[in-house]
């Protein structure tokens, strides 16, 4: 529970296999009228504490029901799931795109209490909501706004480093240790992360290549999209590792969803910010609530339909 503030909490399992849960944990005001609903899912290897520092009670997640805002912070299976689960049970983001997220988006549609719905993702995250929405349309319409922290679907070739660490580490590294596994350690992750699917990681190395397409049933994205239209969306990203060009990626990923008014926002020192942020603490540090969580809180507001 925050730290000092006044917020009801629930955590609610979803099982989507004998042994292993998606999950959602619901953060809401304790008074006052709601401003909306937002729908936080993670990235690889992750989970809720990327949103949030439940110690210090800090945390976007916190900061926007104090707001006024129903958080869920959305949550794929695995997340507390065991190396002998992880070996015996892979996934990856077929079994994510057609079970999770679809039990994910019930459970909450049964105990949202403010029709207007923003979704919010880290990384991957922001990619699967896209992914997910582009494959259920008929879902856009219920979306009033999107944020994306440090989203990355392929990889733009800027720099030998960029190359060596994704080339190298990833393709290499990481994907002998997941086969030679059965999984992906939480050491291949920022520290506080989870354990991680290897299916999920060899679908991620997929989705990196130039075509955007899923090996399981032929779904083309790329063809998809230009049939829709997406909600505003508003685009964070932290250039802490300029070597990375991390904004090249998010500008490429934000013109590969379909037409949409999209706004991307660079955080650095440099850009006027207090600090330069890591990735991993862009939705967990405390200087960001008097920082850029303002800006956000006012997009929040500005994109919201209505009274």
């Amino acid at each position: 529970m925050a730290v000092d503030r006044q917020i009801m909490e629930e955590r609610i399992p979803l099982p989507v296999t004998p042994s292993m849960a998606a999950g959602l944990r619901r953060l809401s005001p304790r008074s006052g009228e709601l401003k909306g609903c937002v729908m936080m899912l993670h990235g690889l290897g992750q989970n809720s504490d990327i949103f949030m520092d439940e110690a210090k009670g800090i945390g976007l997640a916190y900061f926007l029901v104090e707001q006024g805002y129903e958080v869920f912070i959305c949550l794929y299976r695995g997340r507390d799931a065991s190396r002998d689960t992880l070996k015996k049970e892979p996934f990856g983001f077929e079994q994510l795109l057609s079970e999770d997220l679809p039990l994910i988006w019930k459970a909450v549609e049964k105990r949202q209490r403010h029709p207007q719905r923003f979704l919010v993702g880290y990384q991957l995250g922001g990619v699967l909501w896209g992914a997910f929405l582009a494959r259920n349309p008929e879902k856009i319409s219920q979306v009033t706004g999107m944020i994306h922290f440090n989203p990355r679907r392929s990889l733009a070739s800027v720099g030998r480093w960029k190359r060596l660490r994704f080339g190298f580490f990833e393709q290499g590294f990481q994907r002998l240790a997941g086969r030679l596994l059965g999984f992906l350690p939480a050491a291949f992750f920022s520290k506080g992360m989870v354990r991680e699917s290897r299916g999920v990681f060899e679908d991620l190395l997929a989705w990196r290549k130039e075509a955007w397409q899923d090996h399981w049933d032929g779904f083309d994205y790329h063809k998809a999209m230009p049939e829709l239209l997406f909600p505003p969306s508003l685009y964070f990203v932290s250039l802490q590792q300029r070597w990375l060009k991390p904004e090249i990626d998010c500008r490429n990923f934000m013109f590969e969803l379909p037409n949409h008014d999209g706004r991307m926002i660079k955080l650095s020192v440099k850009a006027g910010n207090q600090k330069n942020y890591s990735v991993s603490e862009l939705c967990s540090s405390i200087d960001a609530e008097t920082d850029y969580y303002p800006l956000l809180l006012a997009w929040l507001q500005n994109t919201s339909i209505g009274p």
